[in-house]
C-alpha cells in the first residue's frame, strides 16, 4: 500500500500577548484532504512567556489512501 502524506498548510501563527489563550487565530492549519486536526498544546491553553513549539497532527478520514501527518511550528 502506497499511502500519500497529506500536505499541511499552516501560516505563521498570529502573535499573542502573554497570558492569552491559544485560539483559532493560531491554530488554523489546513489541507485539501478530509480529516481532523489535533493541536498540542490545545486551544484554550495559555502559554508561559517565551518561544514555544506548537504541533498539529492531521488524521485523514481516508486512512486507506492517506497517512497521518504531523507538523511542528515554532
Amino acid at each position: 500500500m502506497n499511502q500519500i502524506t497529506p500536505a499541511i498548510t499552516w501560516a505563521t501563527p498570529a502573535a499573542i500577548v502573554y497570558g492569552t489563550a491559544l485560539s483559532n487565530a493560531q491554530l488554523d492549519a489546513s489541507t485539501t484532504v478530509a480529516g481532523t486536526f489535533v493541536y498540542s498544546p490545545a486551544a484554550g491553553t495559555a502559554l508561559t512567556a517565551g518561544s514555544h513549539t506548537i504541533t498539529v497532527t492531521f488524521t485523514p478520514t481516508d486512512s486507506t489512501d492517506y497517512k497521518t501527518a504531523t507538523q511542528p511550528f515554532r
